[in-house]
């Protein structure tokens, strides 16, 4: 009997910390690159597919952790779009699109794929695939600082 109380609260427990690591799904890019333009920071867009092994480990291991830490909340915009879905997303140019399309318009056809952009949508960097499970936060951090740095040298321009 005890052995069935300790099971139930370890699953009550797991489903309520799994709850707590939801990553963002894009709505909205237009408002999301006001914000990127107000703030200097990139939009990390991850792209995925239902059934993705590595989609679901990235998403559950680096990203939604990523998403819920303070550090991360002033250094970038973080978005999922479902790339097998026909779900309605405004654009970067406030247009409804299917998030299939979207993900077409970016040549999406390996998964997971991460994406970093500034606030016209434009790619700042892009992660393909899994290679080191071990070091893909560490990639993930290089590849944001180093779009950051490009943002702010594209917003420092003389034009």
């Amino acid at each position: 009997m005890l052995k069935k109380y300790l099971l139930l609260i370890l699953l009550i427990t797991n489903t309520a910390i799994a709850d707590g690591l939801v990553l963002p799904m894009a709505e909205d890019f237009f408002i999301d690159s006001q914000k990127s333009r107000k703030n200097i920071i990139p939009i990390l867009i991850m792209f995925s597919v239902p059934g993705c092994g590595y989609c679901k480990k990235i998403k559950e291991e680096v990203l939604s952790p990523m998403a819920n830490l303070e550090e991360y909340s002033n250094k970038i915009i973080i978005r999922h779009v479902d790339s097998s879905s026909n779900e309605v997303i405004n654009n970067f140019f406030n247009e409804e699109v299917s998030q299939s399309d979207f993900s077409f318009n970016y040549a999406i056809n390996l998964f997971p794929t991460v994406v970093l952009v500034d606030n016209y949508g434009v790619i700042l960097d892009k992660i393909i695939g899994v290679i080191v499970e071990d070091y893909y936060w560490m990639f993930l951090d290089e590849a944001i600082e180093s779009s950051t740095y490009k943002l702010k040298q594209q917003l420092n321009a003389d034009i």
